[in-house]
């Protein structure tokens, strides 16, 4: 694919992005993101699983990772610009070494379907589906 998805190309990657998040839900423990609105759009789209913040104000990293060293394996979905990578990047490390499996593909497949979107913060996901209904998107 070259340029700009068409249409349809959109409105297939919503798809395959709800379908993967239907796959989380028997996948991986916990789907963890940086805040409540980003809970929000996953729950728009249909994902029932448990779903962690890690953007609390005044929570340290230690304190985060403590509270999901609990879980066996989870997918960190924070956002996929600078700052939403480099938090991907230290929580991933501080819960492997708590022995926490984190699933990279499983994000890098989120990360992909998304930029499909021309979207890369989770939160803005919220509103997709209606955005590609809309007349000329």
């Amino acid at each position: 694919m070259c340029g700009t998805p068409s249409k349809e190309e959109k409105l297939q990657a919503l798809l395959d992005l709800v379908s993967l998040f239907e796959e989380l839900e028997w996948t991986v423990d916990a789907v963890v993101v940086e805040g409540s609105r980003d809970v929000k759009a996953l729950r728009r789209l249909g994902y029932r699983g448990r779903v962690e913040v890690c953007s609390r104000v005044g929570t340290a990293d230690v304190d985060l990772v403590e509270g999901l060293a609990k879980f066996a394996e989870v997918v960190v979905l924070t956002d996929f610009d600078k700052e939403g990578r480099r938090m991907n990047i230290r929580l991933t490390r501080l819960l492997e070494r708590r022995g926490v499996k984190v699933e990279k593909l499983l994000r890098r497949m989120v990360g992909r379907l998304m930029a499909m979107l021309g979207v890369y913060a989770v939160e803005a996901l919220d509103n997709v589906g209606e955005r590609l209904r809309e007349p000329g998107h």
